[in-house]
């Protein structure tokens, strides 16, 4: 009997729920042609390592995780077999590779659609603790899209000091940073980690969030997100899309199709909404009750008239002090929320569209696409080809 086919997933951390995403995405695609995956530990991953560990399991090809910044293992360690980069730098080893690339830019512009929402009359950026190109990108693409809509947007960037540990030097500057922002200003983090930080230098300084501004990270990672006080909102990254599209062109290199070089960027699911944004400064609680009650049944056929409703006096009124506090209107509100959950069954799934129109609170299939196109400037198949790409 024929050995099973083998393919290598490089540098792995058990345990690690990001990597555990990307690994349920390449086996996803590896399952559908019969291959098996073996992830190899960070120790066995060393560079003298490698060709013994070829030998050995025969492997089709392999594909290397990046995220940690790895730049040890160039495409000639692998004497010719095929191997794709996953997260990692788009210059790296020249670019002269196959690599799936996170999307930082359009991560950027997710971020500052969420944070735009309430009108905040001024926007910060707060980079990275350590030199990443990846927090630049998303720091430059935030600042041009703040500017873009005429309001003010100033950059925190100051690295912690050598030996990698808690620099309270940047803690401080930070928190003196945060206090010179206009009252009600958003923050956008450059991750997780970046917004505990700023957690932290805004209760130092006597700032709350969210009533004092709003903050926003990246990544949506639920140990630092869920134990933050408040909760961290953030945006979610599609990483078992990564890991598919990378199986994806793993099969391609070991089947002879396109060249060895390439890449595809995979963008950000949505902005997963918590505490940290989904209060505002001059939200009457009334008005944090409707947003929390729209993210619970927008997608089972609640209307603004009805939300209205739920509430003392007038109607009028209530809409106004809505758009207000939300920069949108009832109705608004409730299409973001369908529409984040549309996108998501359209990356995630392969449930049918007519069904998809059903589970979000649209009322037929025809409603959907109208308004699907009019607010993404594209088909509901075309964002669904762009997802599978």
């Amino acid at each position: 009997m024929a050995a099973t086919p083998t393919i290598l997933y490089l540098d792995t951390i058990p345990g690690d729920r990001i990597q555990q995403m990307k690994l349920a995405g390449v086996r996803r695609h590896a399952d559908a042609l019969g291959w098996h995956v073996e992830t190899v530990p960070e120790k066995a991953s060393r560079p003298d390592k490698i060709e013994v560990l070829i030998a050995h399991r025969h492997p089709l090809g392999c594909i290397v995780e990046c995220s940690d910044g790895r730049a040890d293992l160039p495409p000639r360690t692998f004497g010719g077999l095929p191997v794709v980069y996953l997260n990692c730098a788009r210059n790296l080893y020249g670019g002269r590779i196959a690599k799936v690339v996170t999307d930082n830019a359009a991560i950027a512009r997710t971020a500052f659609r969420e944070l735009s929402a309430a009108r905040p009359p001024a926007y910060g950026v707060v980079g990275f603790r350590a030199v990443r190109a990846w927090s630049r990108v998303r720091e430059r693409a935030f600042h041009e899209a703040a500017l873009a809509s005429g309001r003010p947007c100033r950059v925190f960037r100051r690295l912690w000091g050598s030996g990698g540990h808690y620099d309270h030097a940047r803690a401080d500057r930070l928190a003196r940073w945060l206090a010179t922002l206009p009252p009600h200003s958003a923050v956008f983090a450059a991750n997780d980690a970046t917004a505990a930080e700023i957690v932290d230098a805004a209760r130092a300084t006597g700032l709350r969030i969210p009533k004092d501004l709003t903050l926003l990270g990246v990544d949506n990672h639920e140990p630092i997100c869920e134990a933050s006080v408040p909760a961290l909102s953030s945006v979610q990254m599609d990483f078992e899309l990564a890991g598919y599209r990378a199986a994806r062109m793993l099969c391609d290199l070991v089947a002879g199709h396109g060249p060895r070089v390439r890449e595809e960027a995979v963008p950000p699911l949505v902005a997963v909404r918590r505490e940290s944004t989904r209060g505002f400064g001059r939200r009457e609680p009334r008005i944090a009750e409707a947003v929390e009650t729209i993210r619970r049944e927008a997608c089972d056929g609640l209307t603004a008239g009805a939300l209205a409703a739920r509430f003392r006096g007038s109607r009028r009124l209530f809409e106004m002090r809505f758009r207000e506090s939300m920069g949108r209107s009832i109705l608004d509100e409730i299409m973001h929320v369908r529409l984040e959950k549309v996108e998501t069954l359209l990356s995630r799934t392969d449930t049918a569209i007519g069904a998809i129109a059903g589970l979000c609170g649209f009322g037929s299939e025809v409603e959907l696409r109208q308004i699907f196109r009019a607010r993404t400037g594209m088909s509901l198949r075309e964002w669904r080809r762009r997802g599978a790409r």
